[in-house]
């Protein structure tokens, strides 16, 4: 396989920042697999999720490239505040966001499939 290269942040992927995954088009698309997703996606300052998340069978590693993020779970926050900062957290955990800085974040979940 040759090296596949590209830009995680280009807004035309479309894709709500995810760019790894079992979604991706093209049965030959190397990046597209049901092993892994990964997300790169910029927060707004302020943005918050509203509602829970719904259960899911996957596990969840967020890792914060830039800014400052919390991530609220529903006995816990966890404050993502130096680059490099991380949460991990496994299957049906519920968990919700909010974004103190203008932030980046970059999601890996596994495996990759319909949920």
């Amino acid at each position: 396989m040759k090296p596949v290269f590209g830009n995680a942040a280009d807004p035309a992927l479309s894709s709500r920042g995810w760019f790894v995954g079992h979604f991706m088009p093209g049965e030959d698309n190397p990046l597209r697999t049901h092993d892994v997703e990964m997300k790169w996606f910029a927060h707004a300052k302020g943005e918050t999720r509203s509602e829970w998340s719904p259960p899911s069978p996957v596990r969840t590693l967020n890792i914060l490239v830039r800014g400052r993020f919390v991530l609220l779970f529903p006995d816990e926050e966890v404050l993502l505040q130096h680059e490099g900062d991380y949460v991990f957290f496994g299957p049906d955990i519920a968990h919700s966001y909010r974004c103190e800085e203008d932030s980046v974040i970059m999601t890996v979940r596994w495996p990759s499939g319909p949920r």
